[in-house]
């Protein structure tokens, strides 16, 4: 049987940016407040915004 796990916008974005190999980037959203994570990124990182798909 296969469990799925559900995952997290935040989590989400944080294996997209590994997965390009930006892993200094993904500790920096993983230490941030969930309440002000999505707003720094995009605030810092719009082109990044978009490629892990999230609306700018």
């Amino acid at each position: 049987m296969l469990v799925a796990e559900v995952l997290s916008e935040k989590e989400l974005v944080i294996g997209k940016l590994q997965d390009m190999e930006l892993d200094q980037i993904a500790n920096w959203i993983s230490i941030l407040p969930e309440d002000k994570w999505k707003v720094l990124f995009k605030l810092h990182w719009p082109t990044l915004v978009k490629k892990c798909g999230l609306e700018a």
